[in-house]
């Protein structure tokens, strides 16, 4: 362990790796055909697709970083923010008033 880093076999990296469509994860895929569309659909312009292209080059930068960006993004928004109120709520989330 001179270097200090740990070394990750080809073959676990691989499989450990989410599906992948164009270089970004399926996930962001689905996610950026459907702002896309949605901004074809209400532009009704050509030029929506452009920005689809720009959108997927982001994600294609960000999956490079980290593969699975989308999927802990989704599940750090899907847990709820925490209200500031919780400890006289034996630390549950209340959104009462008092």
């Amino acid at each position: 362990m001179a270097g200090g880093r740990l070394q990750a076999d080809v073959l676990f990296l691989g499989l450990a790796r989410p599906p992948m469509i164009m270089g970004v994860s399926y996930m962001y895929f689905v996610l950026n055909a459907m702002t896309t569309m949605l901004m074809f659909i209400n532009t009704k312009s050509f030029l929506a697709f452009v920005y689809g292209v720009v959108i997927h080059g982001f994600g294609f930068l960000l999956c490079m970083r980290e593969p699975r960006a989308v999927e802990l993004w989704l599940l750090k928004m899907g847990k709820g923010f925490q209200t500031w109120n919780r400890a006289f709520h034996y630390y549950t989330n209340s959104y009462d008033t008092f």
